[in-house]
């Protein structure tokens, strides 16, 4: 396996929202309005959108003579994948926790997919509302031989 590279450094706000799983939170917990990180499910729908892009661009740049199609069955062949290794790479699962008491079973629900795609969401998310399109993109251009 290739050397991981370092994830970017987020602040403790952005951490706790990454971190903390969602599920565990009060459902109408306010926004805090001095704390840009505010609402993990925010960053993981921003996440989830900037991750797409930022892939389909990368992958634009090693494969410039792919039309649309082609381009479109490779990101998705490969962005799901490229997803959990990072995760694993990482050990994010190991550092998630629960806010509170909740129906959150940390075993069943950091084996799954699905909680490997919204960490991945999530991080990348608080990385593009810290640093935005250019720093997403460089770190993800380097974990891609992950």
């Amino acid at each position: 396996m290739a050397r991981i590279p370092p994830e970017p450094r987020l602040p403790g706000e952005a951490l706790l929202e990454v971190f903390v799983y969602p599920d565990s939170l009060p459902p109408n917990r306010p926004l805090e309005q001095d704390n840009k990180f505010s609402d993990a499910r925010r960053l993981e729908i921003l996440g989830k959108m900037m991750v797409e892009l930022v892939y389909m661009d990368i992958q634009r740049g090693r494969q410039p003579m792919a039309n649309a199609q082609q381009l479109t069955t490779l990101v998705n062949s490969r962005i799901r994948g490229f997803m959990e290794r990072t995760v694993g790479a990482y050990r994010w699962k190991d550092r998630v926790r629960c806010a509170r008491l909740s129906p959150y079973n940390k075993e069943a629900e950091t084996k799954g997919m699905q909680e490997s795609h919204r960490l991945f969401w999530t991080f990348s998310g608080a990385v593009h509302v810290e640093y935005g399109y250019d720093e997403l993109k460089k770190w993800m251009s380097a974990l891609d031989v992950v």
